[in-house]
């Protein structure tokens, strides 16, 4: 790295220092509205010049997110960083949190360990970060967690934060990892203690992980549903179906799952009252990817048990914009 980069990096985070006690956690506004920025599969990666320059495009969709939307919480979705020198590519992301005094939340995905940092050393430069919402835990990794989003009068609604773990550690099982009983556990008793303390309603709340639920799968190939974006590939979901869908379903609370993993793809769609949805690729050509490139964004109003949701690509066209209530989708036209 040369010394004007050196410098350049070093200020940057001088000012994420101290602009630290300056970033408010996500709240309901005055409009009573909460709007999430949610990036996935972004796959920075410094190694080449070539990759660097595909990490600077992206890092500027970042930063074009961030003025042309004004994201209450930017939460990311797994595959964040994917090339080596990874610190760097995580401190120039911060950074650039920072800046704009952005809260924001990550899970893992499957590539992130994967280059010369491991899960405990991502989580220690995510947790220290301005803006950050992320906790570690026992092991000083990036623990789960829910983010209690407050409004006019307590906690209004809540975001699960999850990590879907990376690859099958059961011999004999091929493919991608799944939630254990333990995650579903916590799951269900945190649901039911919010429930119980909003007198036995369930909160509205929004789930975001990296790797699809088996179920998407289904719910996207049955003819009856609505079908919002698109599909260029199969999914891949983890290997084994642990329940956590059922979980969802039982506990009453989660009216939307969001993911990434799967590049080509960026559909929402409905399955026993939940909507299934995919983040828009948000990386650039360090990896596969057939998709315009963009940023799901997702609006939520106090008191209300759905969501709008919309799709801004790179060039600024907003698409697949749907609203979800009651269970159903269906599309807005703006």
């Amino acid at each position: 790295m040369n010394t004007k980069r050196v410098l350049s990096l070093l200020c940057a985070l001088l000012v994420a220092g101290a602009l630290r006690a300056q970033v408010a956690a996500p709240a309901f506004g005055p409009d009573d509205r909460l709007k999430i920025a949610q990036l996935t599969d972004t796959h920075l990666d410094l190694g080449t010049p070539y990759r660097r320059a595909e990490a600077e495009k992206t890092l500027a969709q970042l930063r074009a997110v961030l003025e042309a939307e004004r994201p209450d919480l930017v939460l990311f979705t797994g595959d964040v960083v994917t090339g080596r020198p990874a610190r760097e590519a995580w401190e120039r992301l911060v950074a650039v949190l920072a800046e704009y005094r952005t809260p924001f939340c990550v899970v893992l995905g499957n590539h992130d360990a994967e280059q010369d940092l491991t899960r405990a050393e991502i989580a220690r430069i995510v947790t220290s970060a301005p803006g950050s919402l992320n906790r570690l835990d026992a092991a000083g990794e990036l623990a789960d967690l829910v983010l209690e989003v407050p409004g006019a009068r307590g906690t209004a609604a809540l975001l699960y934060c999850l990590d879907s773990h990376d690859y099958s550690t059961v011999e004999g099982v091929e493919g991608y990892g799944w939630f254990t009983p333990g995650q579903i556990a916590w799951y269900r008793e945190r649901s039911a203690a919010y429930t119980a303390a909003n007198g036995g309603a369930p909160l509205p709340a929004l789930a975001f992980f990296h790797i699809a639920l088996p179920e998407y799968v289904a719910a996207w190939r049955n003819p009856e549903n609505t079908h919002v974006g698109r599909a260029a590939e199969d999914e891949c979901p983890g290997a084994v179906n642990a329940g956590m869908f059922a979980a969802m379903v039982e506990q009453g609370d989660v009216v939307g799952v969001f993911v990434g993993h799967d590049h080509d793809i960026d559909y929402v769609v409905a399955e026993n009252g939940i909507a299934l949805g995919y983040g828009r690729f948000s990386g650039d050509d360090t990896t596969y990817n057939n998709l315009r490139h963009g940023v799901r964004l997702l609006l939520l109003c106090e008191g209300e048990r759905g969501f709008e949701t919309w799709i801004r690509e790179r060039d600024g066209r907003i698409v697949d914009r749907v609203r979800f209530a009651g269970g159903k989708i269906t599309k807005v036209r703006k």
